[in-house]
């Protein structure tokens, strides 16, 4: 080879080397292609290029932004696995307490989305065997009777209802005489009335208001205690048959 030749070669190696950037300078370059897909919602591109902006340029920061990509598109286990080694290599960064929270939120959000564990499939019961043969029927005992005894409560209340009517009646009576010498007062009267029986007038006409409410109550509370007491003490009698007996039961209905 001449020696201008290894001159020429020597001097394009070199600008060659001078023309080659540096790790640096293609790391700068990779982050800001990863910025860029970042903003544009390409989060896949955008780890591509930080993790290839790592690999030249092991800057702990790098890691923070790949898991701020991966929590972006939805890669919580990922995004937590790069926040926790960002954590590692920089416990007390600028990222450090912003990391923390999400590893917090995202591991919290990743044990909800677990499906909920399924319920053992319980065992079927074996199949039941028929007996051989029924059970025996139980006849009943000769002459057995079923006797329901009537209502000593209906009775009761029937007689303590009847009471208070007859007490009401009681009062329509003694008002009803009140009214009427009132009545036969006024009636006898000739001439203007007299303070006195203007007073008299109006206790005759109280007097056959509550007469009339006495009779109305007093009968109505009669009738209806008289009805309970008959429910109380009424019986009825059915017939009993069995396969060797006969007989009769006696039960109250109320």
């Amino acid at each position: 080879m001449r020696p201008s030749t290894i001159a020429i070669t020597l001097v394009l190696a070199t600008a060659s080397a001078r023309a080659q950037p540096s790790p640096q300078a293609q790391a700068k370059q990779h982050f800001k292609l990863g910025k860029a897909m970042q903003d544009a919602g390409k989060y896949d591109d955008a780890v591509a290029q930080y993790r290839a902006a790592y690999d030249l340029d092991r800057r702990p920061e790098m890691l923070f932004n790949i898991a701020q990509v991966y929590r972006l598109g939805n890669h919580k286990q990922e995004a937590v696995d790069y926040y926790q080694q960002y954590l590692a290599a920089q416990p007390d960064g600028t990222g450090a307490r912003e990391a923390r929270q999400w590893v917090a939120e995202l591991t919290r959000q990743i044990e909800a989305d677990k499906p909920l564990p399924s319920e053992p499939t319980k065992p079927e019961p074996p199949p039941s065997v028929p007996p051989s043969s029924p059970p025996p029927r139980s006849e009943p005992e000769p002459g057995a009777l079923t006797v329901t005894r009537s209502s000593p409560q209906l009775r009761i209340a029937g007689l303590a209802t009847a009471g208070a009517g007859a007490i009401g009646l009681g009062f329509g009576v003694v008002f009803g005489i009140k009214a009427r010498s009132a009545a036969d007062t006024i009636t006898s009267h000739q001439g203007p009335w007299t303070l006195d029986e203007r007073h008299t007038f109006e206790d005759g006409q109280r007097a056959n208001r509550t007469m009339i409410i006495g009779y109305v109550a007093g009968g109505a509370l009669v009738a209806i205690g008289g009805v309970l007491y008959y429910l109380g003490a009424r019986t009825h009698v059915v017939p009993v048959t069995g396969v060797r007996t006969a007989g009769l039961a006696v039960q109250g209905r109320f």
